[in-house]
């Protein structure tokens, strides 16, 4: 790989990965509206990481990551991450969740050229997923995983892992 072509793959990664950071903080969104929990505490739920939930009549569906919620900001995101849409839980109210902050959009799995490793790419951050039972639990897509230059997945700075 030339150093510009590089360059380029390593710049559309950056975009990609940041790109919900600026979208999610500029208008209100499901993570800043209420959820009809104003009077109620919100609290972690580590027990609920790994599922897809959603309140009950409402469309927003959010995973639960680090025992918080994480909107999940259109289908095309879901679509990069998810198998498909079953599995998708209704709860009573989201809000008692401690909300967590979007995920970007265009929010990705990825792995280096020749590593097994596999990353959640989302806002500005990659996330090592640490086995294939963490994949299972969160419903991830194996067959959606984007094969990028090491180089580029080096780039990211890393988060949380995901177990």
């Amino acid at each position: 790989m030339t150093k510009r072509s590089w360059c380029a793959a390593a710049l559309a990664l950056m975009l990609v990965s940041s790109a919900g950071v600026a979208t999610a903080s500029a208008a209100t969104t499901p993570e800043t509206a209420s959820h009809g929990s104003a009077t109620k505490p919100q609290r972690d739920r580590p027990d609920l990481n790994g599922l897809r939930i959603k309140a009950v009549n409402a469309p927003n569906i959010y995973l639960v990551l680090d025992g918080r919620r994480h909107w999940i900001p259109n289908p095309a995101t879901y679509n990069n991450l998810f198998r498909d849409w079953n599995g998708v839980v209704s709860v009573l109210d989201v809000g008692e969740i401690t909300a967590g902050g979007a995920l970007s959009d265009g929010a990705f799995l990825g792995k280096a050229s020749g590593r097994p490793e596999v990353y959640l790419f989302s806002n500005g951050i990659k996330r090592w997923v640490t086995s294939p039972a963490a994949m299972d639990k969160y419903y991830f897509a194996w067959n959606k995983i984007q094969n990028l230059p090491v180089e580029a997945v080096n780039s990211i700075p890393n988060g949380p892992s995901i177990s």
